[in-house]
């Protein structure tokens, strides 16, 4: 408790963004009615089509049920002050199956300078081909290859480059630690995802706790601005039978269901329940309203914040009394 108390203060004495009530949100193609209904009702500067993948030669495509989120989300936005971006992510389809966030792709289109230059193309036609004024790119699994991350930082500010030319936005979205390998080029909007410190590769726990924000706002201190956070929205479910990934509706229902009152975490104002359904022990751990208040409070010294994901939002946390400070 101490520590998260610290490191709360620590963010607390950091100098507030005059432009720190920003939100934007992923819209992902497999929820898309529900996203595109919440992020309407939400002052979004912006909506972010999730997502373009990659084919089995390494090239980006837009999935039929993607491509129809991303025509319904610019009809949807048309006419407002929300900029629609279409994510690219390095999720590969196989002749085995589909290899998400594939760092062996990372290798093949960032190998030498002609695989750069014809990935740079190939995300261009893209561009081209999907109508839109805005991309990004979400490119994980990079670890901790410090030759790698040279490799996608020299991509980044060639891309950049190319897309200005034709008044293309971008953005890049970061792991919680990239100034710990690479130091970043000037020019694109980032935006850090502020969750996973517990999840799937983990035992119970919160997306994000209250020290953890403070080291990733320590670490991205003299980073390149325009810089977003990015929290993610819902929780995990721990049991026997593995962990289960629940949206807050999810989450409230079962809760209410099992009449069972979850409680609210001092260190990182997510809410926690433990409970036995069909005789066996389960952990969940999630966030509200309250918990996104909480954490963006705890960043606001950055240029906005983005929510993974919209789709399964309780309708009072949209609400921008809850949303924003």
């Amino acid at each position: 408790m101490k520590r998260a108390l610290s490191a709360l203060l620590a963010l607390l004495l950091l100098p507030v963004c005059a432009c720190a009530d920003r939100l934007g949100a992923w819209l992902p193609y497999w929820d898309a009615s529900a996203a595109i209904q919440e992020g309407q009702a939400l002052d979004l500067d912006r909506a972010i089509a999730f997502a373009a993948t990659f084919d089995e030669h390494g090239r980006p495509f837009l999935a039929e049920e993607a491509e129809d989120l991303l025509w319904d989300m610019q009809i949807a936005f048309a006419g407002t002050d929300t900029q629609v971006y279409l994510s690219v992510v390095n999720d590969q389809e196989t002749r085995s199956g589909t290899v998400g966030k594939s760092n062996a792709l990372l290798h093949q289109l960032l190998r030498s300078d002609k695989a750069m230059a014809q990935h740079i193309d190939d995300l261009i036609m893209l561009v081209d081909a999907a109508r839109v004024e805005a991309v990004e790119i979400d490119y994980e699994n990079l670890g901790s290859d410090e030759a790698l991350w040279q490799r996608f930082t020299l991509f980044i500010e060639q891309l950049y480059q190319h897309l200005q030319r034709d008044g293309i936005a971008l953005r890049v979205v970061l792991p919680w630690d990239t100034p710990r390998y690479a130091t970043l080029p000037q020019g694109p909007e980032y935006t850090v995802m502020c969750y996973n410190l517990y999840g799937t590769h983990s035992g119970p726990g919160p997306k994000a706790d209250i020290a953890f924000l403070a080291e990733i706002a320590a670490l991205y201190a003299d980073a390149p601005r325009p810089l977003r956070m990015a929290f993610a929205t819902g929780g995990y479910d721990w049991s026997a039978n593995g962990v289960e990934s629940l949206t807050q509706q999810e989450a409230e229902r079962r809760l209410a269901l099992l009449q069972v009152t979850p409680t609210r975490d001092a260190a990182s104002g997510a809410l926690t329940a433990t409970y036995t359904m069909d005789g066996i022990s389960h952990t969940l751990w999630y966030a509200d309203g309250e918990t996104l208040r909480l954490w963006q409070e705890c960043m606001a010294a950055f240029d906005g914040f983005d929510l993974f994901r919209l789709g399964g939002i309780r309708p009072t946390t949209l609400s921008p009394e809850v949303i924003t400070p």
